[in-house]
């Protein structure tokens, strides 16, 4: 189940290129796979996932995730798997 939908995420400049489905930007688990914050589809999937994993409801949290990832994600950190991690370790400084 998603949480989130293009319609009420908060931040509207991100590019919306078509990524096939089953692509591994998009689905499957988080790993090594490139992640680019620019990317509506991938910030999507990054949002809803780690909600799974984390066993999140609140959308609150979720929009939390997405401000930390827009606005303050180091771009040394572009691995699905870095981003999780980050997003953990940083998640009482925001």
């Amino acid at each position: 189940m998603n949480l989130i939908s293009k319609s009420n995420m908060a931040y509207k400049s991100y590019s919306w290129k078509q990524i096939e489905e089953g692509d591994p930007k998009i689905s499957g688990k988080l790993d090594s796979t490139f992640f680019d914050k620019k990317n509506g589809h991938e910030m999507l999937y990054i949002l809803n996932k780690l909600a799974e994993i984390w066993k999140l409801e609140d959308r609150y949290n979720i929009r939390k995730i997405e401000k930390m990832i827009y606005k303050f994600l180091p771009e040394v950190k572009n691995e699905q798997e870095e981003v999780k991690n980050w997003v953990r370790d940083n998640w009482d400084y925001y």
